[in-house]
């Protein structure tokens, strides 16, 4: 028996109780385990403490209990942020102590996993030398042993009091009101009043916990919220008991959305077989979700957390199923796996649950919250919880003041100017009062947070007039990171990456403003490069010298190379052994390993470096792998080279930046070239960029190198200038400049400060301009040496980005040189709007902003034939993108998806698109369903099945031949019946025509019914055309299979026994990833896929019978991409 097993047996009470299994099925590492807080599971029968009676009270673990019920409320161990992380750019990484990293606890110090009672050892690893100050080691959530670990931290203490208040509320008999968190703040303020606001107690429960109640699901407004009571699907559930529906119960609990989870609803069939998953089939996989009360709905929130195709919508229809039974269709919808998907519910009458479709066989469902209108009947009998507001002073009457606010606001009258007040705010509930909160200590008439004006006595940073977080000023009035904030009330905008160098910035924003030098610094981009891999048309290792061309980075995906333009170097994989230098031989000590690539580049200048910056193109990092490292060696002028250690490579951390300065062994050395080891091929370099001091003391060596050194591991050479060549320094003399102004200490020292003319940047001698747009650069030459190479070239704003005007084309027949226009003009069906469409090539190298836009609009909606438009504004033009027109189908017929349903839908809505086109829809004639087979031939319709259609039995009796009408519900108005006085039997089946026999169990009368079956298995008995014999059934035919066969009225079989062949059966590993031979015909849906590149997620066929011929395994689907 498993734990959830024994949980599940035992069914104990998990909600007033913790309870605590000893179970020795426990993994015999695992001394306990312990369900978090947030799960779902926390406050249920499957939730508490399990421990391993084999550890539990030995010497060493008679703590265990403790560390576990900390778990139980919510501590993680202390190592968190140490041991437990996946990389060094992990943001759970913990340096310092924080309440944002780690544990979560800002008086726990880092500390590494560890069992001894001290301070641990510093750390060697890829993030560099750790030292562990203050370790906690005697912390009950290390693993330190037991004799050792004697105490929790206050913010540990707190934090497990939280948890007791947000979720373990009823482990408690008591009614107590939990504590509001922090101060209230104020809201305004005049001469004679004042207004202050707080927040709700912690738990969120804002009204009187009656036991037994709903209240604690209820909100101020009186909206209910609830989530899933019981859930079901038609899918077979995965043997394991994961992704079962029962897991889309209750709240959300996934831990990482995007990624594959257990804690969710799949129907996917196979959890350690991830090639043997089975395609969802044609009605689509379906979950049903059903909520314990019904409601009149305002909202539903979806929880999708997971998507394994790109395919469109996610949901391919979304029915909301009411009270009564009732189902009303929402159609498709798109969602994402990291934002839950919320749908504003328009229906009449309460509802009870959602059925959710889709053809994605690996989606997940987490959960789904089920919100009601205002005023809810459920929170009807509700106490609002009271608050009391204390004072200091006291009020007038010297007690405390009674609130019932629906808002939480409370206006003293009783302030005098000058006066300091402190307020504190208890929550009340019966006849218990919660604790009071922090105090808010204010002089009236003082400013404050909240005002609109920006006090810097009092520590603010920004005032945006209200009390909002994630708008660039916070509650606390405070700069939220990467907002700049101006004016009174301050408006907030994100500045990094919007391509515009800003004072503040420019020492920090690489991809604003470039890379900043500080003074007594030079730095330089790399001058040559070579490579282990290089194709000088597909991968040139040149585009690694000079400045990034581009400062974006992304991971790696299969098909980076094919859509990436020529922003950096990617190593050219080819199959085999790479090639190797014919001139060298690979020697012993070789800094290149056979299976890394490696990249070399060199500078101009040597000099003594302290730092190292790798701008990156991809950080390599695939799905499911470790994320990859560079391992860097610097070489100096004497060939000699120094390591700078092993790093790990992240778009986060974009550019990578190495200090040189914690290893002395390089800081005695000139730096001259540098080579870089990749762990992956997969790794694309933008650039490579190498600070070094420019303060060089009168025994260092020149920047030359001797004549017989220079050479790389390789054998290409860094150029550098001989020894003994000591160069003077003479004055630039450069086009297209205002001003040169030099100046001169000596023959080999010059600055000069350079101002190029109006219209005209500097660019480097690689082509690229310095970014930001610069006009004004000083320069320094040292012996002969300047230490940038730049012109002033005319300035070029190059052709307009797309994302500046959506649905535009723009036209820029005069050039995109300063001052120069384009002109715009929107992509049909969209038009223009605003007043000037021209865009101008401004002084910074930016386009000026667009003063128009282009406007997607549907025109009037085309006429659906068989139907009366039910809005007669949708006749007009300029629609809307999401505007929706309904129709309603004339009687007789239904909207033309919902035919094949049983639930015909008589309303049409078509929705204006994105590309300014109306959704598709049409209204089509009711159909009846055609008689049985078993009237084959006895009778007559004036119209086929159709509406109106009339059917008439040909029977004897008159009073038999009574017609048969097809009504606009799609129903026949009489039952079809036999004739009474009919008589005889149909032929015996012909035995063995075609490999075929019969079972006729009920005879050969009219009526009967007999199964074909093929003699030689593993064959299928199916309908062909005539003149068609299995031996001629080409691939693309697809027969239908016979169950049966009937004796109709007129004493023939239906389908006649002479159509009937037996073919091959479909093996059942369709959509295994192997292509199976007998498969790969239209019969057996060409393999599930499995012989189409183009269907496959490796993009590889493999087939799986060895012989199989050119034409078997060839993909013969004529759907997929390589067909059409």
């Amino acid at each position: 028996m498993s734990v959830k097993e024994l949980k599940e047996a035992l069914q104990l009470n998990g909600t007033h109780f913790l309870n605590v299994y000893f179970a020795s099925s426990v993994r015999e590492d695992l001394a306990g385990a312990a369900t978090w807080p947030w799960e779902k599971e926390a406050v249920s029968h499957l939730g508490g403490v399990v421990l391993n009676p084999s550890y539990y009270g030995m010497p060493g673990h008679t703590n265990i209990m403790i560390h576990e019920v900390g778990h139980v409320l919510g501590l993680y161990h202390v190592f968190k942020g140490v041991s437990e992380r996946d990389s060094c750019n992990d943001p759970c990484r913990e340096t310092v102590p924080s309440m944002e990293t780690g544990d979560l606890c800002a008086d726990t110090a880092p500390t590494p996993k560890s069992k001894l009672c001290q301070i641990p050892e510093p750390a060697n690893d890829t993030c560099g030398i750790t030292h562990f100050p203050g370790a906690p080691f005697n912390n009950y959530m290390s693993y330190t042993d037991d004799n050792c670990t004697d105490s929790f931290t206050p913010n540990q203490v707190a934090r497990m009091h939280c948890y007791l208040d947000l979720v373990y509320q009823q482990w408690s008999q008591s009614r107590k009101p939990t504590p509001i968190p922090i101060p209230p703040m104020v809201i305004g303020q005049t001469h004679k009043s004042l207004t202050i606001h707080w927040l709700p107690p912690m738990s969120g429960v804002v009204y009187d916990r009656a036991p037994g109640s709903l209240c604690g699901s209820c909100s101020e407004d009186g909206t209910f919220r609830q989530y899933v009571h019981t859930a079901s699907s038609r899918r077979v559930c995965d043997s394991s008991g994961y992704w079962t529906p029962e897991e889309a119960v209750g709240p959300p609990d996934v831990d990482q959305p995007c990624e594959p989870s257990l804690q969710a609803w799949s129907p996917e069939l196979h959890l350690y077989h991830m090639n043997m998953t089975v395609p969802c089939p044609a009605e689509g996989c379906s979950l049903e979700l059903l909520f314990q009360y019904p409601v009149r709905a305002d909202t539903l929130s979806l929880w999708v957390t997971y998507l394994s195709t790109d395919s469109s919508p996610a949901l391919f229809d979304t029915v909301i199923v009411l009270e009564n039974q009732e189902s009303v269709h929402l159609g498709p919808f798109d969602t994402f796996c990291d934002t839950p998907l919320t749908i504003k519910l328009q229906v009449d009458g309460k509802v009870s649950g959602v059925k959710v479709y889709t053809f994605d066989e690996r989606m997940e469902i987490d959960a789904a919250l089920l919100t009601s209108q205002p005023h809810s009947p459920l929170c009807s009998a509700c106490t609002p919880v009271r608050y009391q507001v204390v004072r200091e002073p006291p009020f007038a009457s010297g007690s405390p003041m009674v609130v019932t606010h629906p808002h939480r606001k409370f206006t003293d009258t009783e302030v005098t100017p000058g006066q300091m007040y402190q307020y504190q705010v208890q929550a009340e509930a019966g006849a218990e009062l919660g604790e009071p909160s922090p105090p808010l200590h204010h002089m009236h008439g003082a400013p404050y947070c909240g005002d609109g004006k920006v006090e810097k006595i009092l520590g603010e940073e920004c005032d945006d007039g209200d009390l909002l977080d994630a708008d660039g000023c916070s509650r606390a009035c405070k700069l939220e990171e990467g907002f700049n904030c101006m004016g009174e009330p301050s408006l907030c905008y994100r500045y990094g990456g919007d391509g515009i160098c800003e004072p503040f910035e420019k020492e920090t924003s690489i991809a604003d403003c470039g890379l900043h030098t500080p003074k007594g610094h030079l730095d330089q981009w790399a001058s040559q490069a070579y490579s282990s891999q290089e194709d000088k048309r597909k991968c040139p290792v040149s585009l690694v010298t000079g400045a990034p061309h581009s400062v974006i980075c992304t991971s790696y995906h299969p098909d980076l190379p094919k859509h990436h333009p020529f922003t950096g170097w990617f190593p050219c994989i080819t199959r085999g052994k790479r090639p190797q230098d014919e001139r060298t031989e690979q020697s012993e000590d070789s800094l290149e390993k056979e299976n890394e690539v490696w990249l070399e580049v060199c500078f101009n200048r040597p000099g003594v470096a302290t730092a190292v910056f790798i701008f990156l193109t991809s950080d390599g990092l695939a799905p499911g792998k470790q994320r990859p490292t560079v391992t860097l060696y610097v070489i100096d002028v004497s060939g000699s080279n120094h390591s700078l250690g092993t790093h790990e490579l992240s778009c986060q951390q974009n550019p990578l930046v190495i200090n040189v300065t914690p290893h002395a062994n390089v800081l005695s050395h000139h730096t001259t070239s540098m080579l870089l080891n990749f762990s992956s091929p997969l790794v694309g370099i933008s650039a490579v960029a190498l600070r070094t001091s420019s303060h060089i003391g009168p025994s260092a060596p020149h920047n030359c190198i001797p004549e017989h050194e220079g050479q790389n591991h390789q054998g290409q050479s860094c150029v550098h200038r001989p020894c003994g060549e000591l160069g003077s320094c003479v004055p630039l003399l450069l086009d297209h400049t205002d001003m040169v102004n030099c100046t001169s200490s000596s023959p080999g020292h010059m600055k000069c400060a350079i101002t190029c003319q109006r219209g005209f940047a500097l660019q480097t001698s690689s082509g690229q301009y310095l970014r930001p747009f610069q006009r004004e650069i000083l320069l320094t030459c040292s012996t002969g040496l300047w230490d940038r190479d730049v012109s002033c070239m005319p300035l070029d704003c190059g052709l307009p980005d797309p994302t500046l005007v959506n649905y535009a084309n723009f036209s820029c027949s005069e050039g995109t040189n300063f001052l120069k226009r384009c002109s715009i003009s929107c992509v049909p069906p969209a038009k223009l709007q605003g007043l000037s469409p021209w865009l101008t090539c401004l002084e910074d190298g930016m386009w000026s902003l667009p003063e128009v836009y282009c406007k997607l609009e549907c025109d009037a909606p085309p006429a659906v034939p068989n139907a009366n438009l039910l809005l007669p504004n949708c006749a007009q033009g300029s629609h809307d993108v999401g505007t929706i027109c309904s129709y309603e189908c004339k009687p007789g017929y239904y909207v033309a998806e919902s035919t094949e349903s049983k639930v015909r839908n008589k309303f049409l809505k078509i929705q204006c698109l994105e590309g300014g086109v109306w959704e598709e829809g049409s209204c089509m004639p009711v159909v009846c369903e055609p008689p049985s087979p078993v009237f084959g031939g006895m009778y007559e319709c004036t119209n086929g099945f159709n509406l109106d259609s009339q059917c008439v039995l040909n029977c004897k009796q008159e009073s038999e031949r009574l017609p048969i009408v097809c009504n606009k519900e799609g129903l026949w108005t009489r039952e079809f019946k036999l004739c009474k006085n009919l008589q005889g039997e149909c032929p015996p089946p012909p035995s063995e025509l075609n490999f075929l026999e019969y079972k006729c169990e009920q005879g050969h009368g009219i009526g009967a019914v007999c199964f074909p079956s093929c003699i030689i298995p593993p064959n299928d008995p199916v309908m062909l055309p005539e003149n068609i014999t299995a031996d001629k059934l080409e691939h693309w035919m697809e027969p239908v299979k016979v169950q049966s066969i009937v004796c109709t009225g007129r004493r023939q079989w239906h389908p006649d026994p002479l159509l009937i062949h037996c073919i091959q059966s479909c093996e059942p590993f369709q959509a295994d990833g192997w292509c199976d031979t007998i498969n790969n015909r239209a019969y057996c849906n060409y393999d599930g896929g499995d012989c189409c590149s183009s269907t496959l997620s490796s993009k590889k066929v493999t087939p799986f019978a060895a012989d199989c011929d050119q034409d078997e395994c060839t993909c013969r689907d004529p759907k997929a991409e390589e067909n059409q």
